[in-house]
């Protein structure tokens, strides 16, 4: 079994929150280190995702209602999802769900070729060919990356529909060089770097590298870390 598929595994195992939110961040992680999504030769190159899982039949093992409810996304895995249009904003998830349960990956940011595409620039670019496009297997492995991934929480997700809603389950990278991200409110570059700091301490020799590492990918550094407080 490849290591996605055992992530997946993990993660219909697990009944700890916290250990199910850390095996969300790995799946991200790898999807946005590992693979890309291949439609008929067309490269999509997801460059931020975002989380959803939602065990319909336990709902109290991962409560997050956020995930649309679409049989199109049960036992569904390795092809794509497009969201339709009755949940709001389109988009186009990318379906792991070896079960029954919904969990699918959005595809926030991309790239294909050197176009930069945004959630529904995607959609709309596809969007003519859904019926034919969510019958193929379009998640291809490639060379792996080792990419820096910052967590941050989803856009637009609000406390009164999910306890979840700002916990880390978006990933992205290439902050650096992407002007095209949106961040939630209170959720933006200081604090992913500050995260991946944290998360990291090991890689820093010193609180100097903190700092030109904060100062490079979120264009400044916050004053935690510039006080060596993370």
């Amino acid at each position: 079994m490849d290591g996605l598929k055992e992530l997946v595994k993990r993660l219909e195992k697990t009944y700890d929150e916290e250990e199910q939110i850390q095996v969300l961040q790995s799946i991200c992680r790898t999807i946005l280190n590992e693979y890309v999504i291949d439609i008929q030769g067309e490269i999509i190159e997801p460059l931020r995702v975002e989380a959803y899982y939602y065990p319909f039949n336990e709902p109290e093992k991962f409560n997050d209602p956020c995930a649309h409810k679409s049989e199109k996304k049960i036992r569904n895995y390795g092809k794509v999802y497009f969201i339709e249009e009755r949940y709001g904003y389109p988009g186009i998830d990318i379906c792991l769900s070896l079960g029954d349960y919904y969990l699918s990956f959005l595809v926030k940011n991309s790239r294909v070729g050197k176009n930069y595409h945004k959630q529904m620039d995607l959609y709309d670019r596809f969007v003519d060919r859904r019926d034919e496009i969510e019958t193929q297997d379009v998640l291809k492995k490639v060379e792996n990356n080792k990419k820096i991934v910052f967590n941050t929480a989803r856009v637009g997700i609000s406390k009164s529909k999910t306890k979840f809603a700002k916990e880390p389950l978006a990933a992205l990278i290439e902050m650096e060089s992407n002007g095209n991200y949106t961040f939630e409110r209170g959720f933006g570059k200081g604090k992913a770097v500050i995260e991946y700091i944290s998360n990291h301490e090991n890689i820093f020799a010193s609180n100097e590298q903190k700092i030109e590492f904060a100062r490079k990918y979120a264009g400044y550094c916050p004053e935690t870390i510039k006080k060596g407080e993370v």
